[in-house]
Parts: C-alpha cells; sequence; structure tokens
C-alpha cells in the first residue's frame, strides 16, 4: 500500500490557518519577550563582566563564578540557604498535609480553623516580618514577656540577634506565614479523592495513620511534588522576611543568597562599593540552583507515580 504524500503547505498557509491564535498569543509572547527573555540574556552577560553601575562594564570572563567559591560570605550564605530550605521543605510540606488531614476529617470548627490559617497568607512577607520583629523583640517583645509571665524567664532569648536562634526564629516565621497556603491547595486536592478508597481501608482495619500514608499521600502525590517543588524555590531565593528582620545579622549568621546578593549589588553592607556584575554572578547562581533541584524533584515524582 502506497501513502500519497500531500504538499507540504508552507509556512504562509500554517500562519493563515493559525492567525486567531497567534494574534491573542502575540501580546503575552511580547510582553514575556520583553520583560523576561531580553533581561535574562543581558543578566547573563553582565555576569561576565565587571561593573559598578557608573563607569563602562569590563569583560572578565569567569572571574566572577571562580570568586564565588574563594568568597566566604558567600559560602556562609549558600550554608544558610541550604539550612533554610531544607528545613522549610520537610516542615512547610508536611504539617499543611496533617492540619489538612484534621480539617478533611470533618472536625468542629473547621471553617473558622481555616479562616484562621490563611489570615497570615495575606499579610505581605515585609509587614509580617517587621511584626514578629517585635514580637522577638529581646527586651519588650510579646515573646519575652509571656514566658517571663509563666514562669519560664529562664528561656528567654536574644531571639534575632544570637547565632544560635536566629535562623530557627526566621524559619518558624516562614512557617507560620504560608501554613494557610499550602493548607488551602492540600484541603482542595483532598475534595477529589474518591471515599470509595477510605472505605475499603476501613473495611480492612486500617487505622488513621494507615490511611494517611496508603491512600492519602499516594493520591495527593503531584500535589506533593508541587508543594516540594514551591517551598524549594522560595527557600532559594528567600529573601524579603530575612532582611526586614535581621538584614543578614547578627554577622551574617542569617545571610541568604538573596540578601547577600543584595547587599552586594547596592554596597548596602557598609563601604563596600555596588558590584553588579559580580552581584548578578549570584543571581545567575540562585537560577541555576532553582532550575536543577526543580527539574529533579518533578522527575523524582513522576518515577515515583508511575511505580506505584
Amino acid at each position: 500500500m502506497t501513502q500519497t504524500r500531500h504538499p507540504d503547505p508552507g509556512l504562509p498557509a500554517a500562519l493563515r490557518r493559525n492567525w486567531p491564535a497567534i494574534v491573542f498569543l502575540s501580546p503575552a509572547a511580547i510582553v514575556l519577550l520583553v520583560f523576561m527573555a531580553i533581561p535574562m540574556a543581558n543578566s547573563i552577560v553582565l555576569s561576565f563582566q565587571s561593573w559598578n553601575g557608573m563607569s563602562a562594564p569590563v569583560w572578565v570572563g569567569l572571574r566572577n563564578y571562580r570568586a564565588l567559591f574563594g568568597d566566604r560570605l558567600f559560602l556562609i550564605a549558600l550554608g544558610n540557604t541550604a539550612y533554610f530550605t531544607i528545613v522549610t521543605v520537610i516542615l512547610q510540606t508536611t504539617l499543611p498535609l496533617l492540619v489538612a488531614c484534621l480539617l478533611n476529617a470533618g472536625i468542629r470548627g473547621g471553617v473558622l480553623f481555616r479562616t484562621l490559617y490563611f489570615m497570615p497568607v495575606i499579610i505581605s512577607l515585609a509587614i509580617s516580618g517587621l511584626l514578629w520583629a517585635m514580637i522577638y523583640e529581646p527586651n519588650f517583645g510579646v515573646l519575652n514577656e509571656f514566658l517571663r509571665s509563666i514562669g519560664l524567664g529562664g528561656l528567654t532569648q536574644l531571639w534575632l540577634a544570637d547565632r544560635r536562634t536566629v535562623m530557627p526564629s526566621i524559619i518558624a516565621v516562614s512557617i507560620w506565614q504560608s501554613l494557610g497556603f499550602y493548607l488551602v491547595i492540600y484541603y482542595a486536592a483532598m475534595q477529589n479523592i474518591p471515599g470509595e478508597l477510605y472505605d475499603a481501608a476501613k473495611i480492612d482495619s486500617a487505622n488513621a495513620l494507615q490511611r494517611l500514608w496508603h491512600v492519602t499521600v499516594p493520591m495527593l502525590r503531584p500535589v506533593i511534588v508541587l508543594v516540594v517543588v514551591l517551598n524549594t524555590i522560595n527557600g532559594i531565593k528567600v529573601f524579603d522576611q530575612i532582611w526586614v528582620m535581621t538584614a543578614g545579622g547578627p554577622n551574617h549568621a542569617s545571610d541568604t543568597l538573596g540578601t547577600y546578593l543584595y547587599s552586594t549589588s547596592f554596597g548596602a553592607m557598609g563601604s563596600s562599593n555596588p558590584q553588579l556584575g559580580y552581584a548578578t554572578s549570584i543571581a545567575i547562581v540562585i537560577l541555576v540552583l532553582s532550575f536543577i533541584l526543580s527539574i529533579v524533584q518533578i522527575r523524582l515524582g513522576r518515577r515515583q507515580e508511575i511505580e506505584y
């Protein structure tokens, strides 16, 4: 049997056939090109240059990237970013899931709890950072005052001024801020899980923990992967909350890639001059880390889904 080859309609014919889609997509494509693709290309070029924002940029090749690995402050910021990302990914993925399971079980006041949990989400990160900076204030802050009032004055801390407590304190605020957002995602996804699966598990005498592990978690795997990816990206690029609360202090103990990028960009940490080329290389590192980790997590999630 021979196949009849139709003549190639050619590009002009394809354009005529798809002109409505091209017309509707063109504005979005132009916006993406102007505000994302071109600035990203310029940033990549700038990361290979030395530029203080005033004089003409000087091409330095890979010198900015080589300097990063010998920069003690960059390595501290990289370690703090990894610490922040790992802890928040674990806690901000599991805690909202457990709370969503409780709400989905039909406890009393579920609507009220969903509202209360979601309220911090509508507060901007800068405002919540300022609010918690006042709560953590060592002399007059609510937290230390509360501990003293219940006879636990020995537990009072310099929450944001002590190297040992500054990162856990910031991470606690991040969890408080984001719990409602991920809770809503989990709760909405749980509404699509067929009730017959839970009924079958109950017939098999599965307890609540076993139903969570063998029914809820597998059915929510794509959503869990999404939450992990979002938490990873947010952790790697975290900036505003830390900058408002500590500006990377004390003594760089809470510096992350985002805050170190800002301080090197605009010379915000004392007398250092702006180093826009060097700062852009940090931004490229953040972009590459976010991209690689997101791809790895998505691929691992797909593989586990197929095996299940």
